[in-house]
């Protein structure tokens, strides 16, 4: 009778209600919205609050049916009454523009949308100034040009979709005129990862649901379209439990257990149950009603309600919105339990499904406010370790969710053990693996018992059965996955030892699994007990500051605050296993501490955090191609710092010399730290430990051999160094002699075991420290003249008796030359002296001798033990290295200009008939034509070179050594032309006077050339060096790649001495023409008047001529030869410029000749107008009528010329006439020598004797006249 009674209360109540209607679904999946002008907008609700936000993640998807609508929209606008625009999104000109704290990003290039087509766009930001826009998961640049400040997100603002009024610093953008689907806010940066993988989870602030939004007028449509997989979804949802016997008091671990049946007996197979937490219902809802099936239940005496939270594993993946539509379906029905006698209901207006990314790890009522009591769950509070799994097209989630337990208390009688599971898994079906064991070992192991606290798949290279694979038979039967997974147990139990644990575990993990077409086999079960259950404390320095970690349960993680903000945390995670330890910090919110090197001052150095400073100074220099003074000074204390405090291991060891490595090979002063940098390798090799017998350390350009010896057993000891030639990889060799490549070897003598420690109980064996240096820059040279050819080795003993010096054997060294010594000059074995050069070091021959020396390599014998090398005697190099640059530079310009105008000026002399009649004119296009050559050869020789090929060096070498001796020769040529025409007048006639010209100035440079390549070939090479006379060569080019003479015997006899004889020889008949022209002066008729410029424009171009400026690099030694080495290169580089200016365009007749031919209208001259020639003495044409009756010329006055030349002068009646034969031509024009005068009335007529100023230039002249009468 009672029991009826009890429900006939519970059916008054529902028939009371039966009007009320259906409370619709809140879930927004699977639906869209299209704002239209009709509905323009949504709001979100004011009980949905935007808290402050350092870093969010906004996605939804946008369709739009015409291309006008995709080309300018605005998706939404998230705005504050205070800071007007925080956030936004929108698209303007087909460019997506992104509004952030009031400034504009905009995407570049332009996008263009398609219609009616679906786009997931995705916008994140983190505080530090990180903003990413993704569409469809591929990332797109997005830039402004006025970043924003980096501050949170305001609180408590206006989020509106579509922002049918969006205003931007008062400019109005367009609303969005299309469909929007899926928008939601979570209060995190996602990764490029995520945002592709995880897309169909639900945001944590701002959801797609209806309870969120303000929809007015706007409906929304169902579209099929919108499908999104996924597998991992937690349920929040409060149910009813009546009583038949009519009392309140069901306990909440009965309300677990039955509302963990109803979920198992109600929902679909494929739905795995991961977690199910059950809640007392809070005092402030306790009063309220709930809706089920068209009925509000309200509470009665005999009833009980409870929230309840449920994890569940959808497998396979379901599309979110059926899954969100079905689960609500299949809770809406009673259950009845007849084993208990109740009843249970669930209020269909609280379920709420949510796609998450992970099952949560804390414990929370669904109301989000405190319970009464504790909750209850099926399983037990832990949350493992992620799993990673491999995702298709389909499947967005990565890793697996974590199984979720509760700790709760634990009994006295109850211990708690921890185990380590490690087996093999067949998994037949087409399932999620890591989601489908995580539900599995849920369902098979005791919850009140065992709990699983961390669960791993181990990827194939870890596996400990290495044949496991994945297999799949598509045709006759489902796929078989093959995995190896690890996870770690707590066992809670009593009065049982370990072995049965094991036997039980084991035993729960073979039993077969089944679950529709999902089977489970485990094969190879290994279970290990964890006996280390917890992480010590340590402390941990960073560039972020030192964090003191506390001591931590295995699978707890420990918080500490940022030293730089208080109010962020960093956590470290203490893993739980075998050997249970600290994982990596996680540091990304707190800020950097030691953000630059000077900050290193700050930090302390410890025993305990050596090796964390050492890895804070190699982030540091990472970052630092050069150094400077103070920074290489707070490296190094650090360093030593390190090594004095620390125990020196191999590891620290080989951490501090990649640290000196970075030092030697960033662009850095290092002179002043030479000593310092010395002793800390050395202090590194006196303090290490952690090896046996020997130990070896390198880096680029350094190496350091630590070798303990035994003293009565030692006899000798070697040590090797190869590498490449720029010593960036040494290798060594203890013991033995390398083959290849050697740069460096020590052979030390037996009689070196009388200065070893005698052995005792304090003192550690003796040892031998070898170090190399391939950084010769490192090493200052206080001797001037001489540089570090070699690469540098040490030897030393450590806890020597006494210095070791004075051996009576020597120690041997063998070094390698860097620059081969082919000229064999001197070599000087040293040491480094750290004493010298007010302490800071420097070389030193005390003790060393050399033994031998060849091209490659050099021999010292030194009778004590110290850092070692070989300096080459280079006191001839000219410059350094900024005005040799200089200097190149202003060579290879020049030779390239003087190029171009020889060229022209050769065309021009041979283009133009008239102009190269007489002699001085074929001189100068030879010597041009020499030059001309030079210049050329000299610019392609580096590059010729550089192809590696020792004939085509050898033959441009001495191509450029054939023409460099042709223009010396055809400047003495133009001496001799030059003494032949004004000084030497009489009997000078020279048949074929020309052709023997060209035999001497292109003949002998030929049998030059070609002794040099009989006598020594190997005198031309690719290697130059500069020494001697040097301003025949710097100029030239002071690069090792560069073709050139390599001999210096070769190169004083076949250039210097040759250039010297010829200029001598010049400047002796340049001395003789000045003299003449000086007499010409003197005895000039009254009236004929010469300015000195034009004098001295006459001299000028008598000394380009005859090379005379090449003489100033005989002079290019003291104080003043580097103001003389611009002068030579300046002058001579541009010698064919110089040659075009004085005998092209400065010359009349040249000029008319360009106006004849290549001019044209008014700037054009007739061809048989009057003009001047070269300006020479040369001979007057004879008047074709009438010609006077002569006898025959004599020799010297016909046959010394091979044409006549005309001249006339501004005034007409006057006439110039000379015999034919050598002249001056070109080169005295312009001193504007007297003329002869002729009749003013016979202007065809010889001019008479007596109007002739007989001068010694005219001799020939004169004779000429007397041999026509």
């Amino acid at each position: 009778m009672t029991f009826l009674q009890r429900f006939l209360d519970v059916f008054i109540s529902l028939s009371l209600l039966n009007s009320v209607e259906q409370v619709s679904g809140l879930s927004l999946w699977g639906e869209e919205v299209q704002f239209t002008t009709v509905c323009s907008n949504w709001t979100l609700k004011p009980q949905v609050s935007i808290p402050p936000l350092q870093e969010l993640t906004v996605c939804l998807n946008l369709n739009f049916e015409t291309e006008e609508a995709a080309s300018s929209w605005t998706a939404f606008m998230y705005s504050h009454p205070e800071f007007q625009t925080e956030l936004g999104l929108g698209m303007k000109e087909r460019r997506l523009l992104v509004w952030l704290f009031g400034s504009e990003w905009s995407t570049t290039p332009s996008i263009i949308l398609q219609r009616s087509q679906w786009y997931s766009m995705c916008l994140t930001w983190k505080h530090k100034g990180r903003l990413a826009l993704y569409i469809d998961g591929q990332q797109k640049i997005i830039k402004t040009d006025t970043p924003s400040l980096s501050r949170k997100l305001s609180p408590n603002g206006a989020l509106t979709l579509g922002a049918s009024r969006s205003v931007v610093n008062g400019i109005t953008f367009p609303a969005l005129v299309g469909k929007l689907s899926l928008f939601r806010l979570w209060g995190r940066e996602r990764s490029k990862q995520d945002v592709t993988s995880l897309r169909c989870t639900e945001g944590d602030v701002v959801k797609w649901a209806r309870d969120n939004w303000d929809t007015p007028v706007c409906d929304v449509f169902s579209n099929s379209s919108l499908e999104c997989v996924w597998s991992v979804y937690e349920v929040r949802l409060m149910f009813l439990i009546m009583r038949s016997d009519g009392k309140n008091n069901t306990e909440l671990y009965t309300a677990r257990d039955i509302a963990h049946t109803w979920l198992r007996t109600v929902l679909p197979i494929t739905f795995f149950l991961n977690r199910v937490s059950v809640f007392e219902v809070p005092r402030s809802r306790k009063n309220n009603s709930f809706v089920n099936e068209n009925k509000l239940v309200r509470w009665s005496p005999s009833s009980k309600r409870f929230d309840c939270l449920v994890h569940i594993n959808v497998i396979p993946k379901l599309n979110v919105a059926t899954v969100k539509n079905m689960i609500p379906t299949e809770l809406r029905s009673i259950y009845y339990d007849p084993k208990e006698n109740l009843q249970l209901q669930a209020d269909c207006d609280s379920i709420h499904t949510t796609p998450v990314e992970s099952f949560s790890a804390v414990t929370m009522s669904p109301s989000g406010e405190v319970t009464e009591s504790s909750p209850v769950t099926t399983t037990t509070f832990k949350t493992t370790t992620s799993i990673k799994t491999t995702s298709t097209p389909t499947s967005v989630p990565t890793t697996v969710a974590p199984v979720t337990t509760l700790n709760t208390t634990t009994p006295a009688n109850v211990s708690e053990l921890y185990f380590e599971v490690k087996m093999n898994i067949s998994l037949t079906g087409d399932s999620d693996p890591g989601q489908t064991v995580s539900t599995w070992l849920n369902s098979s192991l005791p919850d009140d018992m065992m709990m699983v606290l961390d669960l791993q798949l181990l990827p194939k290279t870890q596996r400990h059965q290495h044949k496991l694979q994945s297999t799949t038979n598509k045709v006759f039967g489902p796929s078989i996955s093959r995995e190896s997974c690890i996870f770690q147990i707590l066992v809670m139990m009593s009065q049982l030892n370990t072995q049965e644990i094991k036997t039980q575990i084991r035993h729960l993990l073979l039993t077969p699994y089944i679950n529709g077409l999902i089977s489970i086999e485990i094969e190879d079960i290994q279970i290990s007990r964890i006996l280390i259950t917890k992480c010590n404390a340590e402390s941990h320095l960073t560039m972020k500051g030192l964090f003191v970690w506390p001591d931590t349960p295995g699978g707890k993680n420990a918080s500490q605050p940022c030293p730089k903000n208080p109010l962020c945390h960093a956590r470290r995670h203490c893993k739980l296993c075998l050997r249970t330890h600290w994982l990596v910090s996680d540091l990304e919110d707190c800020g950097l501490v030691v953000e630059t090197i000077p900050d290193l001052n700050h930090v302390e150095v410890t025993a305990e955090n050596a090796l964390e400073v050492v890895e804070m100074i190699e982030d540091l220099l990472s970052d630092h191609s050069t150094l400077n003074y103070q920074e290489v000074a707070t490296v190094l204390n650090k360093l030593e710092d390190i090594v004095n405090l620390s125990r020196v291991t191999p590891c620290l060891g080989q951490a501090l010399i990649n640290i000196i490595s970075d030092i030697l090979e960033s662009d850095s002063n290092l002179v002043p730290f030479t000593n310092m940098i010395l002793n800390i390798t050395e202090a590194v090799g006196d303090r290490m430990v952690g090896y046996e017998g020997s130990s070896t350390l390198t880096a680029p350009s350094i190496a350091i051999s630590v070798v303990d010896v035994v003293p009565g057993e030692f006899s000798s000891l070697t040590f090797g160094v190869s590498s490449d030639r720029a010593g960036k990889k040494p290798e060594i060799f203890i013991n033995s002699y390398p083959f290849n490549r050697t740069v460096a070897f020590i052979s030390l003598p037996s009689v070196l075991q009388h200065s070893f420690p005698e052995n005792s109980s304090t003192q550690s064996p003796p040892r031998v420290k070898f170090q190399f240096f391939g950084i010769p820059m490192l090493f200052k040279n206080s001797q001037q003249g001489h540089v570090l050819n070699t690469f540098v080795v040490s030897a030393s003993v450590t806890n020597a008796s006494a210095p070791i010096k004075d051996l009576v054997e020597d120690v041997e060294v063998m070094l390698y030359h860097l620059i081969p010594n082919t000229l064999h000059r001197d070599v000087q074995c040293v040491y480094w002296n750290f004493n010298k050069n007010n302490g800071h070091g420097g070389w030193d021959d005390d003790g060393c001798r050399k033994d031998n020396s060849s091209s490659q390599y050099t021999t010292c014998l030194c009778d004590h033990l110290t850092h070692f090398g070989v300096l080459l005697d280079v006191s001839r190099t000219p410059l350094d290295p900024a005005n040799e640059q200089i200097l190149t530079i202003i060579t290879y310009v020049g030779c390239g200009v003087s190029s171009v105008f020889l060229g022209i000026t050769v065309l021009t002399y041979t283009a133009f008939e008239k102009l190269r009649r007489d002699y001085p004119s074929q001189i100068l296009i030879h010597l041009s034509l020499a030059l001309l050559g030079l210049n050329l050869v000299f610019l392609v020789n580096s590059w010729l070179s550089s192809w590696g090929l020792y004939g085509l060096c050898v033959a441009v070498a001495s191509t450029m050594h054939y023409f460099l001796l042709a223009s010396f020769t055809w400047m003495g040529l133009e001496a001799v032309n030059m003494y032949f025409a004004l000084v030497k007048v009489f009997n000078v006639y020279v048949p074929s006077y020309i052709l023997k010209f060209c035999s001497l100035g292109w003949g002998i440079p030929l049998v030059i050339c070609i002794l040099v390549l009989i006598v020594n070939r190997e005198a031309y090479g690719s290697h130059l060096y500069t020494h001697g006379q040097q301003s025949l060569k710097t100029t030239l080019d002071n690069s090792d790649n560069f073709c050139w003479l390599q001999d210096d015997l070769t190169f004083y006899v076949s250039v210097v001495a040759y250039a010297a004889l010829v200029f001598l020889f010049n400047i002796a008949v340049f001395v003789v023409v000045l003299i003449q022209i000086r007499h010409m002066r003197v005895n000039r008729p009254a009236g004929i008047r010469s300015g000195l410029m034009h004098d001295l424009k006459g001299v000028t171009s008598i000394t380009l001529l005859l090379g005379l400026t090449w003489t100033v690099g005989f002079f290019t030694v003291g104080p003043a030869r580097v103001v003389l080495f611009y002068l030579f290169a300046g002058l001579n580089t541009l010698q064919g410029l110089f040659i075009f200016l004085f005998h092209c365009l400065m010359k009349e007749n040249v000029r008319k000749q360009w106006r004849i031919h290549l001019c044209f209208g008014r700037f054009r001259l007739d061809e048989y107008s009057d003009y001047s020639n070269s300006g020479s003495v040369g001979v007057t044409a004879k008047p074709k009528s009438n010609p006077p009756k002569v006898p025959v010329p004599s020799v010297d006055s016909v046959k010394s010329s091979s044409t006549e030349s005309t001249s006339a002068s501004s005034d007409s009646s006057q006439r110039d006439s000379s015999c034919k034969r050598p002249n001056l031509g070109l080169f005295v024009n312009s001193l504007a020598l007297p003329r002869a005068q002729k009749s003013p009335s016979d202007t065809g007529a010889l001019p008479s004797p007596r109007g002739e100023n007989p001068t010694p230039g005219w001799r020939n002249h004169l004779l000429g006249q007397q041999g026509n009468r």
